[in-house]
């Protein structure tokens, strides 16, 4: 199995999927992490510095951006991030691929989480 979970430094969980740098893919084998690599994320909407610019990105079922982005991830499971938009967590789901939202604030904490069974999804983080 792997898992991408969505982040800017490879250390931290991103906040925004859609805004996010980057991808680190764990792959777990017999409940253990067996490798880890940093995938770069395409599309990148990069606000992280608080504006809007008045665009939300959340198109719908027809989003190449979404397009691109899922298929980066396609070899992987479940998706963590901190939060996303309601037409990303769609298509994750449409996708057939689980999406965990987390308030967890770093990559290696919520790997230990996932592998306990300790990380729970918050819905209310897809905003």
């Amino acid at each position: 199995m792997k898992i991408a979970i969505v982040s800017n430094n490879g250390t931290t969980i991103s906040r925004h999927f859609g805004r996010a740098h980057q991808y680190v893919i764990v792959s777990i084998e017999d409940g253990q992490e067996t490798a880890r690599e940093l995938r770069a994320k395409s599309n990148c909407h990069g606000h992280e510095h608080g504006h809007d610019h008045g665009h939300d990105h959340e198109h719908g079922h027809a989003n190449p951006e979404h397009d691109t982005m899922l298929a980066e991830i396609a070899d992987c499971d479940v998706v963590i991030v901190g939060g996303m938009g309601a037409g990303m967590d769609q298509r994750l789901r449409s996708g057939g691929k689980k999406a965990i939202r987390t308030q967890t604030q770093t990559v290696n904490l919520a790997v230990t989480q996932f592998l306990n069974g300790q990380l729970t999804d918050m819905i209310e983080l897809v905003h």
